[in-house]
């Protein structure tokens, strides 16, 4: 069994005692279009007992579902012992679960979904060690790197940022210093550029005869021609992690930490920065700031490369949404957030000036 055990680290009482505030969550995946660090377990009845399947404690309201339970079963961190868990709602990407162990210690386990194949789970854990070596993340416990299984640490008492508190000058900010450290760190071990990851969700379209309207076909040529533009002019290759989405983002006492690593890589920065505006819904004069912070000072190439990314960032995340319609069962409108964020690029791509953006990167 390929199983990495890391020591774990001592929690200091604050964290053990620490009752959940609103949002607390742990580290884990969202990558997703809706991160499930953050979400609360799901609440039943105080009065209700306990059900025992095997090692593993549960509500009798809660159906745990056996590749979790094998997770747990297996798992090196709790072994002759019974834990408890509970499920953490909002995940599109995982099975996500706070277990608690024998000493009353929660952690935060993550079980790759259905249909996650594509995702390496060795860059993921990769990706996670870095952040909490770099004391931006969430500590790692256990990876086991057959089953893609991760367990990490729970941030009780820390809160799941949105995306009206992360338009805010301290979130948006912090945000940009996160980046900063992680991309200035050595580069990780694949590179997973925003380009790699749309050619890779074309061939998933094709892979399963997936049909999209007529004026999504119109912004795929526009995505190859902004390509072949960032590949003329040179990339600027960092570690990135690759996945913005608010639930990903963790702040207590004015301090912020990143989470789920599922989709991190070597990328351009500019398309990083550029994800992170697009999904805090940024205009033009509000991101300004944030670009001046990350970048130091900002020139014409600079803003036209992070505009070209937001367009061909929402079609990454359109074309993510529409496959995950049709290869997960999850209940969770895929196809209408995919076709949403397709818009979006469509819409902001029509009130630029589209040409001298391009002629720009």
């Amino acid at each position: 069994m390929n199983v990495k055990i890391y020591e774990p680290l001592t929690q200091s009482s604050e964290m053990q005692s620490a009752a959940p505030a609103d949002g607390a969550a742990t580290a884990a995946t969202n990558a997703e279009a809706a991160s499930s660090q953050g979400a609360q377990p799901s609440a039943a009845p105080t009065s209700a007992p306990m059900v025992t399947e095997g090692r593993v404690q549960h509500s009798p309201y809660v159906t745990v579902p056996q590749d979790v339970l094998t997770a747990i079963e297996d798992a090196q961190l709790w072994q002759g012992q019974t834990v408890t868990a509970k499920p953490m709602s909002g995940g599109l990407t995982n099975e996500n679960w706070k277990v608690i162990d024998a000493q009353g210690t929660p952690y935060f386990l993550k079980v790759p979904g259905q249909g996650t194949g594509f995702i390496d789970r060795s860059n993921v854990d990769a990706g996670t060690l870095r952040a909490s070596d770099l004391g931006i993340g969430a500590a790692v416990y256990e990876f086991d790197a057959a089953s893609g299984v991760e367990i990490t640490e729970f941030l009780d008492g820390w809160r799941t940022c949105t995306t009206t508190s992360l338009r805010t000058q301290e979130e948006g900010l912090q945000a940009m210093r996160i980046y900063r450290m992680l991309h200035g760190g050595e580069p990780f071990a694949n590179t997973n550029t925003l380009f790699d990851q749309i050619d890779l969700h074309l061939e998933q379209l094709d892979d399963h005869a997936i049909d999209v309207p007529s004026w999504v076909h119109g912004l795929i040529d526009e995505y190859h021609d902004v390509k072949a533009r960032f590949l003329a002019s040179g990339l600027d290759i960092v570690p990135c992690h690759n996945d913005p989405m608010p639930g990903n983002f963790m702040v207590k006492d004015h301090t912020m930490r990143i989470i789920d690593f599922d989709f991190c890589g070597n990328n351009e920065e500019s398309c990083e920065v550029a994800l992170f505006i697009a999904e805090m819904f940024y205009d033009d004069e509000d991101m300004m700031p944030l670009l001046e912070e990350y970048f130091g000072s900002v020139d014409e190439q600079h803003l036209a490369r992070v505009r070209a990314a937001r367009v061909i960032g929402d079609i990454k995340w359109g074309l993510w949404g529409i496959i995950n319609s049709v290869v997960r069962t999850v209940p969770f409108d895929y196809w209408k957030y995919g076709i949403w964020k397709l818009m979006r690029a469509y819409t902001y791509k029509n009130q630029l000036d589209w040409p001298k953006v391009k002629e720009s990167i």
